[in-house]
Parts: structure tokens; sequence; C-alpha cells
């Protein structure tokens, strides 16, 4: 009788957690999956790239895998220069599977970057740059890459600190560091940090062997100064256009990083043009343009001669000017370079 009694028991208290389950489902049904951290990895997926690497090594040949970030839609991606350095061949597999070969366009050792570039019949995604200088301790960010080859692997974690300084492997000491416990391993290199608004706020660059959740990033700012020297249009597309440029960052709004005009050289096309030191860029020959490599990539397939409309807000007001660009001298521009290992070509437009 007591057994019966326990039987009946059980059963009614499974009956009662199937009961309470059911009607909690129903609770939770009024409230979306879908995350910010969900959307965030939906619309940038397409613009990180997966990266084999044969390298030679001391017993033949090895492969390696890191991560890349596409930043222009004709092809030029970003990754850390650790992941292509000695390379024999690169090839790059988009989101979707396709696979391409790359050139290592660019690579600049004192702060572990590199610039490939791969060709294909469609625009590519790009991912969008975020301020990194506005980055606060505590705050969400997401770390996407190919840890041990699990493709597309996500992670979360927080900013744990910043302006670290790290001696890398070969001898480099990089600086001014984003460090997180997003989990990082081998893999993630060169692949992108993410704010929760999946802008790209840093590139993962390195972690610390023998800990957990210590793992660092370079700043997406200084990843723009990098790509802004090495990508700019002087160097791509042989023209001068005279402004030396800096992001300025807000506080709060949508739209809080704008281009500021911080210096114009004389006798340029900026000081014909009636450019002047705090003008906000906001437009150049048609491209939005958020961060001083957007005005370098809206002009990478102008010619000398040719004439560019450039919307600035001056004093709150809105205002068109007219660049005619000029020929760079030849001394500026990329040159064909070949190192250990590795070919690398003057970028073309």
């Amino acid at each position: 009788m007591r057994h019966a009694w326990s039987r009946a028991a059980i059963t009614l208290l499974m009956l009662g957690f199937m009961v309470g389950s059911g009607a909690g489902t129903e609770a939770h049904a009024q409230y979306s999956r879908k995350t910010p951290i969900v959307e965030a990895v939906q619309k940038t997926k397409n613009a990180i790239v997966t990266i084999k690497v044969d390298k030679k090594s001391a017993n033949g040949r090895k492969e390696t895998v890191g991560t890349g970030v596409i930043v222009d839609e004709r092809g030029y991606v970003v990754t850390n220069r650790h992941v292509v350095a000695t390379a024999e061949q690169v090839k790059v597999f988009l989101a979707d599977g396709t696979e391409l070969a790359a050139d290592v366009l660019i690579e600049d050792g004192s702060h572990d970057l590199a610039v490939l570039r791969i060709k294909h019949d469609k625009k590519l995604q790009a991912l969008s740059f975020g301020p990194s200088s506005d980055l606060m301790i505590g705050e969400t960010v997401i770390a996407i890459g190919h840890p041990f080859g699990y493709k597309n692997t996500v992670s979360t974690g927080i900013v744990s600190a910043l302006d670290r300084e790290i001696n890398m492997p070969a001898g480099e000491t990089l600086t001014g560091l984003i460090q997180t416990n997003a989990s990082i391993n081998p893999g993630n290199s060169g692949g992108p940090l993410l704010n929760i608004n999946g802008e790209l706020v840093g590139i993962n660059v390195a972690l610390r062997e023998g800990a957990q959740g210590i793992a660092f990033a370079l700043p997406s700012d200084t990843v723009q100064q990098v790509l802004s020297k090495h990508l700019s249009a002087a160097r791509l597309a042989g023209v001068n256009h005279g402004m030396v440029c800096r992001e300025d960052v807000k506080e709060e709004g949508d739209h809080r990083q704008r281009v500021i005009v911080d210096e114009v050289a004389r006798e340029t096309p900026a000081a014909q043009a009636g450019l002047k030191r705090g003008d906000a860029i906001l437009c150049v020959a048609e491209r939005s343009v958020v961060n001083r490599l957007d005005v370098e990539r809206a002009l990478w397939g102008c010619k000398p001669g040719a004439k560019v409309d450039v919307t600035i807000l001056r004093q709150g007001k809105e205002k068109i000017v007219t660049l005619v660009l000029d020929a760079q001298p030849d001394g500026d521009k990329a040159t064909t370079a070949k190192t250990e290992g590795t070919k690398k070509k003057a970028p073309d437009k």
C-alpha cells in the first residue's frame, strides 16, 4: 500500500512538473531568443573568412589555420602577420565555402598585421569598424574565429582591461592592446573582436599561455591607422588629396564617430578646394565616411586629374566641395617586394 502511494505521489509530481513546464514554456514564448549577440553574429558572418596557409617546417610542409576580416568589398582582407609569415601558399575560404587564392600585399611586423587580396566576381561584404577609443571595461565583446580548426566558433566575454603591453615570440612588443576573457585559442588569430552592435573593435592577436580567460586584441583604431598608411590612395591609386584626418568620437548617438580634417597641406587639392582644419567629412565620391580608411578607400579607383565631390559639415551646415586630385610622387607608391617564402605584389585597383 505504501509503495502504491509512493508511485502515485511520484506520478503526481511528474505530472505537476510537466504542467509547470508547459506553463513556463507558454509564459516565456513572448521573449525573443534573437539577442543582440545573435544579431551581431548574423550580420557580420559573411565578412569573416578562414585562412589556410602552407608553410615550410623542419619536417617538410605544414598547414596552419587562421582567421581574417574583409575590410573592403573589393577583396582586401586583414589578418595577423604571424598567420601568413613565411607562407608558400595562402587560401581564403568565404563563409559560403568558396575557396580563393590570396596574395599577401602587406606585412607590418611592428603591429603583427598583414593585408591579403582576394578576387571574386561579386562584391564582398566588408566589416564595419567601430571606435576602440571609447571601449569600457566590463563591456560585452564577441570573438569569432576557427580555434583548433573548429570553423566559425563564437565566444563572448568582456573587456577585461585596456592599454595592455605584451612581448611576442618573434621579439616585437605590442602596446595599447585590449585584454578580454572571451575564449580565444590558436586559430582565432586575425579574427574579429566585435562589440554588441557587430562593429569591429579589435583584431585578436594573442593569448596568455597557461592561463584561462586572458587574451589580447589589437584595437580597431590602431588597425585603421596601419591600413590607412599601407592602403592609402597615394599607394594604391597614385593620387594625392592633401588631407590628414582623424576620428572624433561622441559619447552617444547612432553616428558617434566622425572623420575630422586635422591638417590641410598647402597647394594641394584639399587646400585648393577650400577644405579647412576642423571640417567633418561625411561623404567622398558618393561613399559614406566614418573613419579615415574610408577616405582612402573612396579614392582607390581614381586617377590624377579626377574631380571628386566631398560632402563636409562646417559649423553645423553641410557643404559640397570638389577635389581635383594630383598625381602622387612615384616614391610614395607601393612597390613590388619579395620576402622569405612570400611574394608580395603591388596592390592593383
